[in-house]
């Protein structure tokens, strides 16, 4: 039991850590590449301000829930893969990309005063949201490795029903983590983004 919670621990510093790269390549390629060049390959967070400012708080909430929604979608669907585990992954480093480069836009935008409220406006959703989807892709991955083991097996193996419940289950609690993380994305929308 005490093996399986370090193991889960360090599987999850793990992806964690592919995030953080992930935002890390977001806030290089928002500081080195064209503006342009980044609304083109569809790098989110280049009008982030600016689009914010536009939406009410029913926009902002769809957009924010749609989002996040749309990452633990494609994560469930990959985990029904015996190969996903590479496309799970790659969800992880997309979604850093999008922080790194909303976070850096707001900086490039707004100079050093910005980072305050900025971050105030984004980090409080963005980790909620984030360890959701960690978590999720933690779940996809294993689900994932539970087919690719079936299918080396060369004995009939039992159904998978309970694991199946188990796991949609599991990604119905992270889409309700999602739904909180939006609703907080909407109050510090409202609280922080006339002050940057």
């Amino acid at each position: 039991m005490r093996n399986e919670k370090k193991y889960n621990g360090r599987f999850f510093a793990i992806l964690s850590g592919i995030v953080l790269i992930g935002a890390l390549l977001g806030t290089i390629s928002c500081c080195c590449l064209d503006v342009d060049i980044i609304r083109r390959l569809g790098l989110t967070g280049m009008d982030f301000i600016a689009e914010r400012k536009e939406l009410d708080f029913g926009k902002t909430l769809a957009a924010s829930l749609g989002s996040t929604t749309l990452f633990l979608a494609m994560l469930f669907i990959f985990g029904f893969s015996a190969i996903g585990q590479l496309a799970e992954i790659a969800v992880l480093i997309v979604r850093g990309i999008g922080l790194g480069v909303t976070l850096s836009q707001i900086y490039i935008s707004g100079g050093k005063s910005s980072v305050l409220f900025g971050s105030l406006l984004v980090v409080p959703c963005a980790a909620i949201s984030t360890i959701a989807i960690i978590i999720g892709a933690r779940e996809a991955i294993t689900m994932s490795n539970i087919y690719f083991k079936i299918s080396l097996s060369d004995r009939q193996e039992n159904g998978l029903l309970c694991s199946l419940k188990l796991y949609a289950v599991k990604f119905l609690v992270l889409e309700a983590a999602l739904a909180v993380s939006a609703g907080i994305d909407c109050l510090c929308t409202y609280l922080f983004l006339n002050k940057i």
